[in-house]
């Protein structure tokens, strides 16, 4: 009876370690751990083609910063990925407070970013843009 209570033992505490362990496998291929980082590009208003310099700081923690040429933040706030959909989420700093949304398709094998962005919580009504990966 006792080797069969400790059969049972070592079983069940083989399938919590291994049922709680990480895969390596998930973490190394995340699309996301290619996003991060800095990327510049332009960007355009309504169908114009881009032509405005437009620099983003992507960073792992989901937060993302707009920089200026100098790269200086003008302000900040959340991204997500999902699959090759980017979308993010910021406010300029005061004096301005301008609000705005982005989203875009991301392109892992070129490093690109190319979509549209917007004012307040709309990512279609300002115009289009796009970016590459520094």
């Amino acid at each position: 009876m006792k080797f069969l209570k400790f059969s049972v033992l070592i079983l069940v505490t083989a399938i919590v370690l291994f049922s709680c362990s990480k895969n390596s496998h998930d973490v190394t291929h995340n699309p996301a751990l290619g996003i991060e980082g800095d990327w510049i590009g332009k960007y355009g208003f309504g169908n114009e083609t881009p032509s405005v310099y437009f620099r983003f700081s992507i960073q792992a923690n989901g937060k993302i910063d707009e920089l200026n040429a100098s790269g200086a933040s003008k302000g900040g706030g959340t991204w997500e990925l999902n699959g090759t959909s980017f979308t993010a989420h910021y406010q300029w700093k005061a004096p301005l407070n301008t609000i705005y949304t982005v989203a875009a398709t991301y392109n892992e094998a070129t490093h690109k970013l190319s979509g549209t962005w917007g004012y307040n919580s709309s990512a279609t009504n300002g115009g289009l843009w796009e970016q590459t990966k520094q």
